[in-house]
């Protein structure tokens, strides 16, 4: 038997390695044509322009309020009237109101019973978070902060991963850079006017957020913001440094409650109201060629029903609590919805579809066998 070493093998495999390599190249380089041609890269397209939308606003508001409502601030009623909040949080409503078909959407619940369920752990998990807010309000109070922090820093993360076309990452100086400043920074930079709304809402409240957790808290989100901008830069994304800066500066700048109004209804909520357009598969077709409006309001179709069912029982609250009790009554709602509405992001960004993002994963080296 020849066992000696045929040069001419190897030769071939790396040349069959090396076509394999270049296959996935093209097919990589067709997926970006594809989305700037209006392929499949219609998701990131309308995630760009939500983004941007976001920005502006937060830019707009940061540039008027000298102008129009810095006069206004100056009256301590104003000021600290919990109104603007209110105001921010029933117009972004809508963006958790379709949690419970978001399963279907990826093809994980689309069977009836499966649908049931679904609807059932979400009620349940409300509820029991409900629960806890009334018998322990201060302690929950507390914990719905921390979880605010982590679903504003983790949307925002997977909003950009999904806009570029990539898989989400949730890196946590990320995460506290763009969750720090809506939470952090009010209670930080403003307590004489959060502070009584947090009394308001949970008595004793305050007391758990000391001088020196305020502080350890503000310096942990300047580090992040900081090491993300630099990150940002390093990668040429002065985009989102821009909006990075602009989302700091308005809740070190603006009023917490018209901040914290302005912030949820036109970033929060509009960026993910984006990403479940582009996540929606019957929304392919219209979003594809560019028709905005179809998706639009399919979705408020969609979201009609349990958007008016909250809010009738948040107006039952309401008139069982009286005026005094309005704001611990919207504060309940709010943390009951938030924490299944917080699972289903952070199920969605894990669950989410290849599709575009899959074009531009690194490809896996070409495997080899030995051979003798």
């Amino acid at each position: 038997m020849n066992t000696r070493h045929d040069p001419i093998r190897p030769d071939r495999r790396r040349a069959a390695d090396q076509r394999r390599a270049e296959g996935q190249d093209s097919r990589r380089a067709e997926g970006r044509d594809s989305r700037r041609a209006g392929g499949p890269g219609y998701g990131p397209r309308l995630l760009r322009r939500a983004g941007a939308a976001s920005g502006l606003v937060l830019g707009a508001t940061l540039t008027l309020y000298p102008l129009t409502l810095y006069p206004l601030a100056l009256s301590e009623p104003v000021s600290s009237s919990p109104l603007p909040t209110l105001l921010g949080l029933l117009l972004g409503l809508p963006h958790g109101a379709v949690d419970h078909l978001v399963p279907g959407w990826l093809g994980s619940a689309r069977r009836l019973p499966v649908r049931l369920a679904v609807l059932l752990g979400y009620a349940g998990t409300a509820g029991a978070a409900l629960c806890a807010f009334l018998a322990r309000p201060a302690a929950a109070l507390l914990g719905f902060l921390v979880l605010s922090v982590v679903h504003f820093g983790a949307g925002d993360e997977a909003f950009r991963a999904e806009r570029e076309g990539v898989r989400p990452r949730l890196r946590p100086f990320g995460v506290l850079a763009y969750g720090g400043p809506p939470v952090v920074l009010p209670l930080a930079l403003w307590p004489e006017q959060v502070d009584p709304l947090l009394e308001r809402v949970a008595a004793g409240s305050t007391a758990l957020l000391t001088a020196e957790v305020r502080a350890g808290a503000l310096l942990l989100t300047a580090l992040a913001i900081t090491v993300t901008a630099l990150r940002d830069l390093a990668r040429g994304r002065r985009g989102d440094v821009a909006q990075l800066g602009v989302l700091t500066a308005v809740f070190v700048v603006v009023p917490p409650t018209c901040a914290f109004g302005v912030y949820f209804a036109a970033w929060h909520s509009l960026r993910h109201v984006a990403r479940l357009l582009a996540a929606d598969p019957a929304n392919a077709a219209c979003l594809r060629e560019g028709r905005l409006a179809p998706a639009l309001w399919r979705f408020a179709r969609q979201a009609a029903l349990p958007t008016g069912i909250v809010l009738v029982s948040f107006a039952l609250l309401v008139w069982y609590a009286g005026p005094a009790g309005t704001l611990p009554a919207a504060f309940a709602v709010l943390a009951a919805l938030t924490l299944p509405h917080a699972l289903v992001v952070a199920w969605l960004d894990r669950h989410r579809p290849g599709g575009p993002r899959d074009v531009d994963r690194p490809a896996r080296p070409p495997a080899t066998r030995n051979r003798r």
